[in-house]
């Protein structure tokens, strides 16, 4: 695939009512879930009044259903409405400086008891239905409650679809990281694309070190008063317990990267970090010293 004049050849191209007017420079993508069943459905109500739906409120630049059939129903250099109220390290309005991208994906369903399960939109399944569908995994999330959700799994044709865009998108913009919507969200409620999403592997898309092989370790040192270390290069993975946090003043050696998250090791702390402790942070909130 390959962006030409804001477009990526070879695929479906409409353009959303629901845009704004001007142009944006992206610096991100942000991934998505569609939280329905439908491809064609999900596009036609993100297209608005051009699609034949009634929706005046969100769209995206791109849309792409189970089977990896894609379409395009924004220019990339266009303002979509996907994001809402959202912030990034110290960019606000991620509307404004990135791509949107819909995965056709229920999100999470809740268990209705006899082995049956209900999306956000009170569609029930049974879990033979589920598997037909391809699958699902189990796991918890904070945002949606203290239990146990079904979380159906993204198609491989689907995700190959979704790698073969984002590697022409990095080719054709100066893109700067591959985040979540519920990463930048700023109310707070927002779960997509979920844990069934395999964000780590899109984030290393953009290059996972900034070490080459026999060079100086890279050394940090924590400037926020206290820093997440988490299990994964996302916001939503567990933290790291213990220490939890790091404290301001915190020393690490990065390992490697994953798009803006490192994992390092802790070298000295004046908090209850002990040395050798391993884990991932933001490195907007880690500044180099070595």
């Amino acid at each position: 695939m390959r962006v030409r004049n804001h477009r990526i050849d070879d695929i479906y191209h409409g353009t959303s009512s629901n845009l704004s007017s001007g142009t944006i420079t992206p610096r991100f993508i942000v991934n998505h879930y569609t939280a329905g069943w439908n491809g064609a459905g999900a596009r036609n109500w993100l297209m608005g009044r051009a699609g034949g739906t009634g929706n005046k409120g969100s769209s995206a630049h791109l849309v792409i259903d189970l089977d990896g059939t894609a379409w395009q129903i924004a220019p990339f250099n266009r303002k979509a409405w996907h994001a809402g109220p959202s912030k990034y390290g110290s960019v606000k309005g991620l509307n404004s400086h990135s791509i949107g991208i819909e995965y056709v994906n229920p999100g999470f369903l809740k268990s209705a008891g006899g082995g049956a399960w209900v999306d956000a939109n009170g569609s029930r399944k049974t879990e033979a239905q589920l598997e037909a569908h391809g699958g699902y995994m189990l796991a918890r999330h904070s945002i949606v409650g203290s239990g146990t959700y079904a979380w159906p799994i993204y198609p491989e044709a689907q995700l190959e679809t979704g790698r073969r865009i984002t590697q022409a998108l990095i080719e054709a913009y100066d893109i700067q990281d591959i985040i979540t919507h519920e990463e930048i969200d700023t109310r707070g409620w927002k779960t997509d694309p979920g844990p069934a999403f395999p964000q780590d592997a899109f984030k290393e898309m953009l290059g996972e070190t900034d070490e080459e092989d026999g060079a100086a370790p890279l050394i940090y040192e924590v400037s926020a008063s206290r820093l997440n270390l988490r299990g994964g290069p996302s916001a939503g993975a567990d933290r790291v317990d213990p220490p939890g946090a790091l404290v301001d003043g915190t020393r690490v050696q990065l390992l490697r990267r994953s798009g803006k998250w490192g994992f390092v090791s802790v070298i000295s702390s004046p908090g209850n970090a002990d040395p050798g402790v391993k884990g991932w942070v933001h490195m907007n909130y880690v500044d180099r010293v070595f």
